[in-house]
């Protein structure tokens, strides 16, 4: 029978880092393979929803944005930061309204993940919005260029195949909205 990891010890932890949206610790970790003690570095970030919005008629919010890492204008599913204590779904379905201006009329959280376990402590949370109906009120902050593109499944399903949607989490998002039965919930 395979042996299981066995959990490092942390020594010592110092904080090198604080860049708002993210700080950087740096923790002294022991082996417990070898006994050698490492400098591990993590980002500590706050949990993430992603939202995968139904309108009524059963097609999907998308948003478009510049993305600053790959320097690219990517496709994807509304999403952003889950405050402090702050519901899931509550937090899905601001960013819906802020983002796209489609109000949901229900929300189910779908999955909890781990976006990277090997440098983030955070938790991306997959919801699921159903009845989005458009309002035209976006709210985007000073720092967002978003638009919105509105598909079928079937588009989507093609657009994540031929790589169009390539944002990670974005792809997990779908995966999960798939493996979750999305016909079960009344939106195919």
């Amino acid at each position: 029978m395979a042996k299981t990891p066995e959990v490092w010890v942390r020594e010592g932890s110092q904080h090198v880092g604080d860049y708002g949206i993210f700080r950087v610790r740096r923790d002294a970790v022991r082996s417990p393979r070898t006994g050698a003690l490492l400098d591990r570095h993590v980002l500590e970030m706050k949990d993430w929803v992603n939202v995968v919005p139904m309108t009524e008629d059963g097609r999907v919010v998308l948003v478009e944005q510049f993305r600053f890492g790959t320097r690219e204008v990517t496709l994807e599913f509304p999403a952003g930061i889950i405050e402090s204590g702050e519901d899931p779904c509550v937090a899905g379905t601001r960013e819906v309204v802020e983002e796209t201006g489609y109000r949901p009329e229900q929300c189910v959280h779908l999955a909890e993940l781990d976006p990277n376990p090997a440098l983030q402590d955070n938790r991306l949370h997959v919801v699921l919005a159903t009845g989005c109906r458009w309002t035209g009120e976006q709210a985007q902050d000073e720092g967002e260029d978003i638009h919105v593109r509105v598909a079928t499944i079937e588009e989507v399903d093609r657009w994540v195949a031929e790589g169009r949607i390539r944002h990670a989490l974005a792809v997990v998002t779908w995966c999960m909205w798939k493996l979750a039965g999305a016909g079960a919930v009344g939106v195919r």
